[in-house]
């Protein structure tokens, strides 16, 4: 199954997603990176639950939030040493001190946790007994040398170095001591090696707990909502494109959210140019794969199902096969498409402006070909076009589009979308968007152009 590294390039906004999380640690960075995008619907519940349960436990317990990222900014990447460790290969200076301070910070963790009730499962494995052994001074700091409390002789011998006489007396005196903390590496080394399991597993805890709070941030922050996992439909109630709507609001402008449904069939959407179709096509896109890999997602209410596959076909995606015509890339796209959903399989499938680079009638008759394949094999595709007369063999909705009863002269391309309603109605195959000449007005099209295009 495909990881998060592997969408992240291809699904437009699941980059800025990645880069605004506020994942403290490489280990939640890379523990989020080789996500798979989860398709077991027990998984996939189990993991929003847990979400609910850490975001419940923070909006409860602002205080804790400061502490614990400090404390998740301190982890590191030990799993080499664990490896090292776990092999009894025994280990340099510097890879006690990883174990240390990784194993000081999980038990300040665990305690700032435990202490205000965190779910016990949840909680990282007790590694007192690691610590008691790297930290035999009880300095509580982490930092790490072959302390003199290993051994009376290395403590003897390091007060007789420093009243040496002579550089020849020093020196062997030095290396006596560099013996005696060869073997305190590798009695430590054994001590240790029972408790490589308990390191290990911690290492993915807490990068669970980094990665789960970065999402509770966000789902906080941007208003998104927890989603339920649905077997027939998926429903959205003020579905938004958090990168869109960010844009947005830069320039002082608002995002309207729009409700939609659907379900395991096909359903068309016509709307003018401009009228946000595309964006919706690339809001369901973003929302279902943020669904699938554990998010809340961008919407005030959202009931989604569980796809094996997502196919978003936009034009922007199509520069990837060098050499072929856009309707050339379009067809394969298709061709991919009904290959999966033949399969049996679970498949999403958007679709924008499916054959308009071809002629009117051969389009009409590609989409309706397409929308017949999806009713077919129950497939939940959304398709939208400008074609009328397409079949009726499913469900269709329109945007609403310019609201007219607004325009005035104030209106120009840089504020144009104020005056649109994105929502969507009901609508029959027969009717298409009659916005054209006046969107083409508003851009001042020549205006002999466009007497002609009236006449």
């Amino acid at each position: 199954m495909a990881s998060f590294k592997q969408f992240i390039g291809n699904v437009k906004g699941l980059q800025y997603i990645f880069d605004q999380l506020k994942v403290c640690s490489p280990l939640g960075r890379n523990l989020l990176l080789n996500t798979e995008f989860q398709t077991d619907v027990h998984l996939l519940q189990d993991e929003l639950d847990w979400l609910g349960r850490h975001l419940d436990f923070m909006q409860q317990r602002p205080y804790v939030r400061r502490p614990l990222v400090l404390l998740l900014h301190e982890l590191n990447d030990i799993s080499q040493t664990v490896q090292n460790l776990k092999n009894l290969q025994v280990l340099d200076d510097i890879e006690l001190f990883e174990v240390k301070k990784f194993a000081m910070a999980s038990q300040r963790i665990r305690s700032l946790l435990g202490d205000e009730g965190y779910p016990s499962e949840g909680l990282p494995a007790d590694l007192s007994k690691v610590v008691t052994i790297l930290d035999p001074e009880e300095s509580k700091i982490a930092h790490f040398y072959i302390y003199s409390a290993y051994d009376s002789r290395l403590a003897e011998l390091r007060k007789r170095i420093e009243q040496a006489d002579t550089i020849e007396e020093k020196e062997e005196l030095t290396w006596q001591c560099a013996q005696i903390e060869d073997e305190i590496r590798q009695r430590l080394t054994e001590m240790l090696q029972p408790y490589w399991e308990s390191l290990q597993r911690n290492q993915h805890t807490l990068a669970t707990i980094d990665l789960r709070n970065a999402k509770a941030d966000l789902a906080s922050e941007w208003g998104l909502c927890r989603p339920v996992i649905s077997n027939e439909r998926t429903c959205y109630r003020g579905l938004f494109h958090p990168v869109l709507q960010q844009q947005m609001k830069e320039r002082g402008d608002e995002f309207q959210a729009v409700d939609i449904t659907l379900f395991t069939a096909p359903c068309l959407i016509t709307g003018a140019n401009m009228s946000g179709k595309t964006v919706l096509l690339k809001s369901l896109s973003l929302a279902q794969h943020l669904f699938q890999f554990g998010f809340y997602v961008p919407a005030m209410e959202a009931e989604i199902r569980v796809a094996d596959e997502v196919f978003c076909v936009i034009d922007d995606q199509q520069n990837e096969q060098k050499g072929l015509s856009s309707f050339a890339v379009e067809i394969l796209n298709i061709n991919r498409i009904l290959e999966f959903v033949k399969s049996g399989k679970r498949a999403f499938v958007l679709v924008d402006e499916l054959a308009r680079t071809t002629n009117p009638d051969e389009g009409r008759r590609l989409v309706s070909a397409f929308v017949s394949m999806m009713q077919r094999y129950q497939v939940m595709a959304l398709v939208t076009t400008h074609y009328s007369g397409v079949s009726d063999d499913c469900r269709q909705l329109r945007v609403k589009g310019l609201r007219m009863n607004e325009l005035n002269d104030a209106i120009t391309p840089q504020n144009l979308s104020r005056y649109m309603d994105y929502s969507l109605v009901e609508t029959d195959s027969e009717t298409v968007p009659t916005e054209a000449l006046t969107i083409a007005r508003i851009f001042h099209a020549d205006d002999e152009f466009l007497a002609l295009a009236e006449e």
